[in-house]
C-alpha cells in the first residue's frame, strides 16, 4: 500500500498536517491572547508584578524604598590578607632554606637509590654474585650519592639492604658500605 505514495505527497502531507496541529494547538492555548491581540486590548508594557513573600511583612517597616542604603562588604577575617600571583609561592624562606633544601633533594634521592639497589640484588641473583660483587658494585651507587650518608635515609636503606640482601651483611659492613 506504501508503494503508491511518493516522496512528494508524503512530504506535502505531512506539512499540512503539522500545519494543521499547530494552528489548533495556538488556538487552544493562546485563544484569549489572541483575541485581545485582534481587539487592540493586547499592551505588554508594564513589567510584572513580582511575588508576595510571607517574610515581606515582617521587613516592610525596616527599609523604605526611598532611603539610600549603604551595604558593606565584610572584610577579611584577621590575620588573612590578599597576595598577588608573584608574591604566592611554596618555597621555602629564611634562615631554614639550607635545611630545607638538603632534606628536599634526600628526600629525592631515596627512590633513585633504591631502585639502583633494585637491580644490583636482580644482577646479582641471575650471576650468582658474592658479597664482593655487591660491595663492588654498591661502592659506584654510594659514590654517586655521597649526601646520603650520616642520614636518617642511610639507615633506612641500610635496613633495605639488609632485608633484601642474598647473603648476611654485619652492621660493621654496611657501615663500611658508605664510605
Amino acid at each position: 500500500m506504501l508503494k503508491h505514495f511518493t516522496w512528494q505527497q508524503f512530504l506535502i502531507a505531512a506539512l499540512v498536517l503539522s500545519i494543521i496541529w499547530y494552528a489548533v494547538i495556538i488556538l487552544v492555548f493562546y485563544r484569549q491572547r489572541i483575541q485581545n491581540y485582534l481587539n487592540g486590548k493586547y499592551k505588554n508594557n508594564k513589567p510584572p508584578e513580582p511575588l508576595g513573600h510571607a517574610w515581606d511583612e515582617e521587613f516592610e517597616d525596616e527599609f523604605s524604598n526611598d532611603e539610600n542604603i549603604l551595604l558593606v562588604m565584610p572584610g577579611l577575617p584577621d590575620g588573612m590578607s590578599k597576595l598577588s600571583m608573584s608574591q604566592f609561592s611554596f618555597g621555602p624562606r629564611g634562615a631554614d632554606e639550607d635545611l630545607d633544601v638538603s632534606r628536599e633533594r634526600q628526600q629525592s634521592i631515596v627512590p633513585d637509590v633504591l631502585e639502583e639497589l633494585k637491580s644490583i640484588f636482580h644482577t646479582l641473583e641471575m650471576q650468582q654474585g658474592t658479597k664482593q660483587d655487591f660491595i663492588s658494585l654498591f661502592a659506584l651507587v654510594s659514590g654517586k650519592y655521597p649526601t646520603i650518608k650520616g642520614t636518617a635515609n642511610e639507615r633506612a636503606l641500610n635496613e633495605y639492604i639488609l632485608k633484601n640482601a642474598p647473603f648476611p651483611i654485619s652492621d660493621n659492613e654496611l657501615s663500611n658500605l658508605w664510605n
